[in-house]
This record gives structure tokens, C-alpha cells and sequence, in this order.
């Protein structure tokens, strides 16, 4: 298929990124793209859509993310699956072999494998300039939701009008299911029997980059996973917090110790994002190197900085 036919159907079916961003898919679709990958690392912990997805619908998903593959002329097409989802590779086995110029990329079970630009990293070696996109260096990266919905316009007509979303959490059955994009959370939530606390909470995303909602929010094309969570639990009490008292506790108590910016994802892969001396700047109100506030900007929002870094609790992310 030309690459032109098949970016028309995407568009005219309104196919957009399912894992988190919703970046029109068929925006995607360039002759530079050298790599093209195959996005299914499950980012965040509890979340099982994605290779539930693949495992059922491998052949399908398979054939897509070729015919993706031939209309952008890529080189290399990769699936970026970890090593612990052994029924998903077990499918895949399956079909891979049909797919010439087709591999796995196998990660190890680590957060946040899924955030594109580490997942590039880890199955390429390539390194995505901060504030760059992932064309910059020929790689485009398909999440596996997305796939699946490119190969429904293609060969079922069917127009993405609704999403596939894991219930999680405090409730009598968790589940995966397919549900109409407009419906509401608790129209979702129904589907996994009763809530079984007594002052639920929805958290809408995973643990480390949800967000409190409520149960009359209509499901998106983005989301991608409900957590019933009881009022008084951790993950809800830190998102309740109060900036202003952050930041006294931050001038009170942080302690360059580095952790934050140690364990910081894009840190690691060589972006100027520094939790720390961003604290540090912004409790003091010292604006001295105006960069340190600029260079927030490439953060990931991956929450691993105030989630899981800090050992005294505080909330650079945040």
C-alpha cells in the first residue's frame, strides 16, 4: 500500500496514538523513518492492555505494523515487548517468521521501558535529542492499541470509536475491556463487578502518571486504564498535596542528595534534567541560570523523581 492510500485511511478513521500522547497516527508515516517500532513495554505497573492485545490479535497486529512498515520503506521493523510477557512472545513465535526484516526487542522488566524515547534506546541504542522527536534520528514508534486500530479502518472499515481499557484495583473482578469513546468512567467501571471499598477514588493511568478523576469523565482515545484506589491510599494522597506547602518542605528538607536526578530517565540517556538543582532553584527563588527552570521542559513527567526516588517524600515532578 502507498503511503499516501494508507494515510488517508488512518486520517478519514480518525486513528490516533492510543498509548498516551494521541498524536495522529497517520502524521507518523515518513520515508525517513528507517526503524519503525512496535511499542509494547507496558509502561506503567498494573497496566496489561497492551499485551493482552498483541497476544489475541498477533497475526492481525503482525500484518499491520508490515504494511506500516513497507509503505514508510523501513529497514527494520522491531517489537518492543518484555521478556516477562512469555505468553505475548509465545504468540508472536507464531507469525514473526512470515515478516521478513522483522525481530524482537526484548527488555527487561524495568520503568519506564514504554516511555518512547528509552524504549528507542533500549532496542536501537539510538539516543533522541531533548526536545527532538524520534523522526530526527529515523525511527517512528507504533503503540500497539494504535496498530491494531490502523488494521480495523484497513481491513474492517471500522472508524476508532472505542478503546480498549484495563480496570484495576479494588474491585471485585479486574478486567480488560473494550468500551465506546464518550462513555463514562463508571460505566467502565461497572464492567469489573463492585467496588469493593468503601470511599473509591478513580485514578485514571497507572500509578506513577494517572491523575485523580471522576466517575462522569468520558473515556478518551487515551485512556488507557482505570485504578479504583481506596481515598485514604498513598498514590491519592500524593496527588492531593498542596504546592505551596511543597515547596516549604523542599526548602526545609531537601538535601542534594541527587537521587532524584540519578534515577531520572532522561538524565541517564544525556538530557539536561536536573530534579535536584531545579529544587533547589525554585524553593530559594534563585534565577540566577534561567536554564535549570528552561530545562524542565524535557521532562518526561515519568513521576519516578517523587514516586519512588525521594526518600524524603518530596515532589520535584510535582
Amino acid at each position: 500500500m502507498e503511503i499516501k492510500e494508507l494515510s488517508q485511511v488512518l486520517r478519514e478513521n480518525g486513528v490516533v496514538g492510543a498509548g498516551g500522547a494521541g498524536f495522529p497516527t497517520y502524521a507518523k508515516l515518513d520515508q525517513r523513518a528507517e526503524t519503525i517500532i512496535l511499542n509494547c513495554a507496558e509502561c506503567e505497573p498494573l497496566l496489561k492492555l497492551h499485551r493482552q492485545l498483541l497476544e489475541k490479535h498477533a497475526h492481525e497486529i503482525l500484518n499491520t505494523f508490515y504494511t506500516i512498515g513497507q509503505a514508510v520503506g523501513a529497514k527494520e521493523m522491531i517489537i518492543g515487548v518484555k521478556k516477562a510477557y512469555t505468553q505475548t512472545i509465545e504468540a508472536l513465535g507464531e507469525w514473526l517468521g512470515d515478516y521478513p526484516g522483522m525481530r524482537l526487542g526484548l527488555l527487561d522488566e524495568v520503568y519506564p521501558a514504554g516511555d518512547e524515547i528509552v524504549l528507542i534506546y533500549e532496542v536501537t541504542g539510538k539516543v533522541v535529542l531533548q526536545g527532538g522527536l524520534p523522526i530526527e534520528c529515523g525511527v517512528a514508534v507504533f503503540n500497539v492499541e494504535t496498530v491494531y486500530n490502523a488494521y480495523r479502518a484497513l481491513q474492517e472499515e471500522t472508524p476508532n470509536v472505542d478503546k480498549v481499557v484495563s480496570i484495576v484495583g479494588e474491585v471485585e473482578h479486574p478486567v480488560t475491556v473494550r468500551v465506546p469513546i464518550g462513555s463514562t468512567l463508571n460505566e467502565a467501571v461497572a464492567q469489573a463487578g463492585g467496588i469493593t471499598t468503601p470511599k473509591p477514588v478513580f485514578f485514571i493511568g497507572g500509578p506513577m502518571m494517572g491523575n485523580i478523576g471522576s466517575g462522569s469523565q468520558p473515556v478518551t482515545r487515551t485512556t488507557n486504564a482505570v485504578m479504583v484506589l481506596p481515598e485514604d491510599h498513598l498514590i491519592i494522597q500524593k496527588k492531593r498535596r498542596n504546592v505551596s506547602i511543597d515547596l516549604k518542605r523542599a526548602a526545609a528538607s531537601c538535601c542534594q542528595c541527587t537521587m532524584c536526578t540519578d534515577l531520572c530517565p532522561r538524565q541517564q540517556l544525556g538530557h539536561p534534567v536536573t530534579p535536584n538543582e531545579f529544587m533547589r532553584a525554585a524553593t530559594c527563588k534563585d534565577l540566577q541560570k534561567p536554564g535549570i527552570f528552561l530545562d524542565t521542559m524535557f521532562c518526561s513527567s515519568c513521576g519516578l523523581c517523587e514516586m519512588y526516588s525521594c526518600m524524603q517524600s518530596l515532589h520535584p515532578a510535582h
